[in-house]
């Protein structure tokens, strides 16, 4: 069962990884959700996570008002490649938590390393003290329950 699973993620990395290799504005790509995890069923979508090259040489997060000339292109022909539908989240403006997951998913593409350390320690770091705010919250609400 393993290794028809990992033949299901080949079958659908190995045409993400060629189609990424040649798209300049695309930094860094991902395979994430149930398909990278390999929890999927056949009507499951793909979630694929981009980093399009910064304007600026600055990292961007959940810049809102980013949006790509090669998005829509990229998402359209993703549909085409993989014939599924695709879930492609721009992590240029994603939020950090849907950051997080995606960086935790499966690698595609990473083609500036420096760039992609970078966003994943910030992403990281505002991931997981958004997480112990949640924490704090809860626990400061059971106490007033108490």
């Amino acid at each position: 069962m393993a290794s028809l699973k990992k033949t299901q993620k080949d079958k659908i990395i190995k045409p993400l990884k060629a189609f990424f290799q040649d798209r300049d504005e695309v930094s860094m790509a991902f395979l994430f959700g149930s398909r990278a995890r390999g929890t999927s069923c056949r009507e499951s979508d793909v979630d694929i996570a981009v980093y399009f090259t910064p304007r600026e040489k600055r990292i961007e997060i959940e810049e809102l008002a980013s949006k790509f000339k090669a998005e829509d292109e990229i998402w359209s022909e993703l549909e085409k490649i993989l014939k599924k539908d695709v879930d492609l989240v721009v992590l240029n403006r994603a939020s950090v938590t849907v950051a997080d997951l995606a960086l935790k998913g499966i690698p595609i593409l990473i083609k500036d390393r420096k760039t992609y350390l970078h966003f994943m320690l910030r992403v990281s770091r505002q991931a997981s003290d958004l997480r112990e705010l949640i924490k704090d919250y809860w626990r400061l609400k059971e106490s007033m329950h108490s």
